[in-house]
């Protein structure tokens, strides 16, 4: 898989990398720079949580004990910066009088409790990372100067981190400093105008990780505020990555072809060693339990699965704020003796796959959903509707069924066909493993690496 990135050095940026937070998004993110590692790039992953250093500490030991990270060290933190060495936010703060501010305050301290900043709080915005409200700079327990909010904090960071000599050899530290951010409240922060500017020699590549439309859900729906500022902003990347072509093409198809540089780039399929032993019958549901998921039209579809399986029922991985209802829902359907609601597990893939006979993903919307990859590659057959974005273009090679979107008795027929038929089990089991294995880290590495090479040769001037 080496050689399929251009030289440069990797920052991978996100909000935070909270174990067991965030569902599917950190997991990816923590994958794709493992494989881009294994590809052969120098890579940091970088964090803008203002939580403590014990407990990102706690974090990062966390992800390598998980096998998600090679070292602690690859993970960054801009306040653990700042509490280690301020250098590089005393140089970039403006000197002078520290304009007013209508909020209040937190202080960030270092480990002998000296303040080394303080950050507005300001709320009752959904775009408060957008403030101007002053950062306040400190040194030797008085104010030096201040960085215009969030933005201009994130970017004095990013230009002190990209300006660093590495421990990746001369030749690393002669290469494009490239920033694949993956989250949108930070990117707008990134190419918003200001003081510090991000420097021009940085690249960055935009990644998107969720559908842009409201429901219905149609390529010209509606869309929230979030995704609508972001788009307006987002010809200012040098690059913007969608994870499927169905994504990008009804992007180009509502504001034109030339509106933004995108690029696909897919989650690839992970590698799964758990032993398969499926438990005849047995429905995994792997998600999740929020509105957004319909667990519900799975609990509904049951009765009728169950009256021509017999052994159909249902393991649930995860919680969330519908559980006490869909376990309501479950009584009142008489099948609460089928239901079987595992709850949070830290790694459930192993104990899932193992024993799964079918996948159900009955979502209204996803990005690319990564418990279908997961799937495939562990030979387990997926039946999910057919919403944006993902179950289309990730089961297009086999491996699952798509059932029309919402409609419930059709997903039941589903379960019903897969769960009754070994023959067409096993044929969609091997399908399923042969498209896994086309859609492996190196084909998604492969698709990084010619984003990676346009922008480069094209850089977009901000």
């Amino acid at each position: 898989m080496r050689d399929e990135l251009p030289a440069a050095r990797y920052l991978v940026l996100a909000s935070r990398l909270i174990p067991d937070l965030d569902g599917g998004f950190t997991i990816s993110v923590l994958r794709r720079a493992a494989d881009m590692a294994a590809a052969g790039a120098y890579v940091t992953l970088l964090t803008v949580d203002p939580g403590e250093t014990a407990d990102h500490d706690a974090h990062r030991a966390e992800w390598v004990r998980r096998g998600l990270l090679g070292s602690g060290e690859s993970l960054r933190n801009l306040f653990d910066d700042a509490r280690s060495d301020p250098s590089w936010l005393r140089r970039a703060a403006i000197p002078g009088p520290v304009p007013s501010s209508p909020w209040p305050t937190r202080a960030i301290t270092d480990a002998d409790g000296e303040t080394v900043l303080e950050l507005p709080i300001v709320s009752g915005d959904a775009a408060w990372h957008l403030t101007d409200a002053p950062v306040r700079v400190h040194d030797g327990g008085a104010v030096i100067g201040w960085l215009p909010g969030f933005g201009g904090l994130y970017r004095a960071w990013l230009n002190a981190v990209a300006a660093e000599r590495t421990d990746g050899g001369a030749e690393v530290a002669r290469t494009p400093v490239v920033v694949l951010c993956e989250a949108r409240q930070i990117g707008e922060t990134l190419v918003a105008a200001g003081e510090p500017a991000l420097d021009a020699g940085i690249r960055v590549l935009h990644t998107t990780h969720a559908c842009h439309v409201l429901s219905p859900f149609r390529w010209d729906s509606p869309m929230d505020a979030a995704w609508q500022r972001w788009f307006e902003i987002a010809d200012r990347f040098d690059g913007v990555l969608w994870l499927t072509p169905s994504q990008r093409d009804d992007v180009e198809r509502r504001f034109g072809a030339q509106r933004l540089r995108s690029f696909v780039v897919p989650h690839p399929a992970p590698v799964v060693s758990a032993p398969s032993d499926p438990v005849a019958g047995r429905i995994v549901i792997l998600n999740s339990l929020i509105p957004r998921k319909r667990v519900d039209h799975v609990l509904r579809a049951l009765p009728a699965v169950r009256a021509a399986v017999p052994a159909a029922h249902v393991c649930v991985y995860g919680d969330g704020a519908s559980g006490a209802e869909l376990r309501a829902l479950a009584a009142e359907l008489g099948i609460a003796d089928a239901v079987e609601w595992i709850g949070h597990v830290a790694d459930p893939a192993t104990q899932a796959w193992a024993s799964a006979d079918v996948l159900v993903l009955a979502s209204t919307n996803e990005g690319q959903p990564l418990v279908i990859l997961e799937a495939l590659a562990a030979g387990v057959p997926v039946v999910a509707y057919d919403m944006p974005y993902g179950p289309r273009d990730t089961l297009a090679h086999g491996g699952g069924v798509l059932v029309a979107d919402g409609d419930i008795d059709a997903l039941g027929a589903a379960l019903i066909d897969v769960l009754s038929d070994r023959n067409r089990r096993a044929e969609l089991s091997a399908s399923g493993r042969a498209a896994a294995a086309a859609m492996d880290a190196a084909a998604s590495m492969r698709a990084l690496g010619t984003a990676v090479r346009a922008v480069l040769a094209d850089p977009v001037s901000r």
